[in-house]
């Protein structure tokens, strides 16, 4: 079985990244370029698939705008997981409710 780096989104014609291609972005970029950084307790339902939520994100990069591919780290930068922002990275941090990504 091959791992994937991204995927074709039908959609939109945009690719949404794989584990693969977070860890390299991860690697490859300092901290926190591309990066969504949560509060350690929330780390483990974070990596089983689930939102985060707007009161959880601790560190964002500013660059990151609605829509982006993104991806979620802990405070020790340990990948957690990938996902498409809802809010740029400012609001992320100026929101106390919601979906971030």
């Amino acid at each position: 079985m091959t791992e994937e780096v991204a995927t074709l989104r039908p959609k939109d014609g945009f690719l949404t990244l794989g584990i693969l291609g977070a860890e390299s972005l991860r690697k490859n970029f300092p901290y926190p370029r591309f990066r969504v950084c949560v509060m350690s307790d929330v780390s483990e339902f974070i990596a089983e698939g689930r939102n985060v939520f707007a009161k959880h994100v601790i560190e964002v990069d500013e660059r990151i705008q609605a829509g982006d591919e993104v991806i979620v780290v802990n405070k020790d930068d340990e990948l957690l997981g990938t996902g498409r922002s809802i809010l740029s990275g400012n609001e992320m941090l100026l929101f106390e409710r919601g979906y971030s990504s």
